[in-house]
């Protein structure tokens, strides 16, 4: 409360918690002794709790979807969001293993045990970040919050076996026993989709959620407490249970994600994961700092190393988004904080690091969640211009697109071959540029990167083939969109076959079946709209922060739709409360957008 009276606001809660615990801990002044029974129980709870909810936090379905779909190709690798993904978590490793066992100064601490810590990530750093930046639902947010998922999902699976393997004093039949979490998770998610189907369950879940029953709430903690003794009865760590519960819930919670997950949040972050936090704060042997030259020598060391093994293997997205953006993604994926610290605490446990380890790991995650968010403002704070979208041919469907394109913020740039559609497009103000468009040397020219897309719209079904095969041939770009009347004719190349195309008919069909079918809804957005397109914008202005709608003067030309407030959605009425961070969806033509994001960002 201090802190947000101060404004105070980018400083992670999770720090305070920490410093507060070694405060009232036994170094300062020795109200906690860190031996309470109580509150190790509360404290171990929480810390069950923030492993759930990091399996809460992934979007199994989205992780899935962004599978390679069909023959792996060379520029999938610099392109695709899942392999990219997986490409930088691989190279992290890699490089964690290369540093920890190929310098020396990590001599005398357990290395397998930093191989692990090394590359796990604070998605609860990372997520709030992008989603305030709006890099959420694009690729660039996409390719951080995925990579950051793999190495959760990562981190905790290999400590859950790298524990048992400790205990056991070596690898042992029984370590397959973590199998059957899989097979418990696999079984449960049937018996979930079958529950899910059934109208009685349905009903009785409608009837029973709110109130004194809260059936989804103590549902959810039955599915936590479950694969948390399943992990346990097995000898794993049940900090593995306690993901997989979460991941299994995940699965389930499309429709009902906002008041579910927001109850959840509320009690664990509310209550239980303070608690293992503060704990963490009390048990931080400070004594094992006393001797700061060699404290400091380890910390810094161990800083270096968290942005070493992230920044290299980042580098794979300079093809994507450029050095500045690469190394900015890099830099935000070094945030070290809740999982690294909950993973230290596992090692401190097994006795396999000291606790003056045990204090610097926990130091350094602290640094890098300060540091990191800091320099991935700045790099980010003057970013370089591109494009996102190249269409070729600005004729009437070029111009309606580039229109429509302009409505979302979306950068574009049209290229037009002919005299008369460039001075029509120059005269309206859409960007774009006057030249031969069947020339290899102006598409090198214009630096494409693998990201964008390219939509080609020129007059002519054989020029849209010619240049279509142009961009996949000789440039090897692949992400190009097409519109035609006549599919038949792009079946004929091979080449193109992997190229969405369009059917100007089925186009046109839909438009009259809108109009014959939802006469009065598409009619009423016209009238009421214009050409109107639906946007998210993310409140950014502080003038608005704490006013009711009501109070907001917002354009007459659009309309608000929903408010994302953290992981909860509804919405909006007269006294609805605005504050900073919401992700509002709003509905309205080219000028009411502009004054929607003028007034909210």
């Amino acid at each position: 409360m201090i802190l947000s009276w101060l404004e105070v606001s980018k400083l992670p809660s999770v720090i305070v918690e920490i410093v507060m615990g070694v405060i009232v801990g036994p170094f300062v002044l020795n109200f906690i002794s860190g031996n309470e029974a109580s509150l190790n129980f509360l404290s171990y709870t929480g810390f069950l709790f923030l492993i759930f909810l990091s399996g809460l936090a992934l979007d199994i379905q989205k992780i899935i979807t962004s599978f390679p779909r069909g023959k792996l190709q060379r520029v999938d690798f610099i392109s695709n969001t899942f392999l990219v993904a997986v490409l930088i978590y691989l190279g992290c490793l890699a490089l964690s293993f290369l540093v920890v066992y190929g310098l020396p100064v990590f001599n005398g601490i357990n290395k397998m045990f930093l191989v692990i810590l090394l590359p796990s990530v604070a998605l609860s750093i990372i997520v709030p970040i992008i989603k305030s930046d709006g890099e959420i639902g694009r690729k660039f947010g996409q390719i951080i919050l995925l990579e950051g998922a793999i190495a959760t999902i990562m981190t905790i699976l290999m400590i859950a076996i790298y524990a048992g393997i400790s205990r056991h004093k070596g690898f042992q039949f029984e370590l397959l026993l973590f199998l059957i979490i899989f097979v418990v998770f696999f079984v449960a998610y049937k018996v979930g989709r079958f529950l899910n189907r059934a109208p009685l369950f349905q009903r009785l879940l409608y009837k029973l959620e709110h109130a004194a029953s809260q059936i989804r709430i103590r549902g959810s903690i039955a599915v936590l407490l479950l694969f948390v003794v399943i992990a346990s009865s097995i000898n794993m760590e049940p900090v593995l249970g306690a993901f997989f519960a979460g991941a299994l819930l995940s699965l389930f919670l499309a429709k009902d994600r906002s008041a579910l997950l927001f109850k959840l949040d509320g009690m664990s972050y509310g209550f239980f994961i303070p608690i293992f936090f503060i704990m963490v704060g009390v048990k931080l042997d400070m004594n094992s700092l006393k001797d700061f030259s060699a404290s400091f020598n380890l910390i810094l060391l161990l800083t270096v190393a968290f942005y070493l093994t992230q920044l290299v293997p980042a580098s794979i997205m300079v093809k994507l988004f450029g050095w500045k953006r690469s190394l900015s993604s890099g830099i935000l994926l070094t945030s070290r904080l809740g999982l690294t610290i909950a993973t230290a605490q596992i090692g401190l446990s097994l006795n396999v690091i000291s606790p003056a380890t045990n204090a610097a790991i926990v130091v350094a995650g602290i640094l890098t969640c300060i540091l990191s968010p800091i320099l991935y403002k700045y790099l980010n704070s003057k970013e370089d211009h591109y494009y996102s979208i190249y269409i070729v041919g600005g004729g009437p469907a070029g111009l309606e697109l580039a229109k429509r394109l302009e409505l979302h913020g979306i950068s574009y740039l049209v290229i037009e071959s002919q005299t008369e559609n460039w001075k029509i497009l120059e005269s309206i103000g859409i960007e774009s540029i006057f030249a031969n468009d069947l020339k290899e040397e102006v598409y090198r020219g214009l630096k494409i990167r693998p990201v964008d897309t390219v939509v080609v719209l020129t007059h002519s079904d054989t020029k849209n083939i010619t240049i279509a095969k142009l961009l996949k041939t000789k440039l090897g770009h692949s992400k190009l969109i097409t519109v035609t009347t006549k599919p038949e004719l792009y079946q004929k190349h091979k080449e193109l076959d992997e190229m969405p195309v369009v059917n100007a008919y089925d186009v046109v069909a839909a438009s009259i079946e809108n109009e014959i079918i939802r006469p009065d809804t598409s009619q009423g957005l016209t009238n009421s709209f214009g050409v109107y397109s639906v946007e998210e914008i993310g409140i950014k202005n502080k003038s608005v922060d704490g006013k009711l709608v009501k109070e907001i003067p917002f354009p007459h030309a659009g309309s608000l739709i929903v408010v994302r407030r953290e992981n909860e959605i509804f919405i909006p009425h007269g006294d609805t409360q605005m504050r900073l961070g919401d992700l509002v969806t709003v509905i309205g033509n080219a000028e009411a957008l502009e004054e929607f994001r003028k007034l909210l960002g």
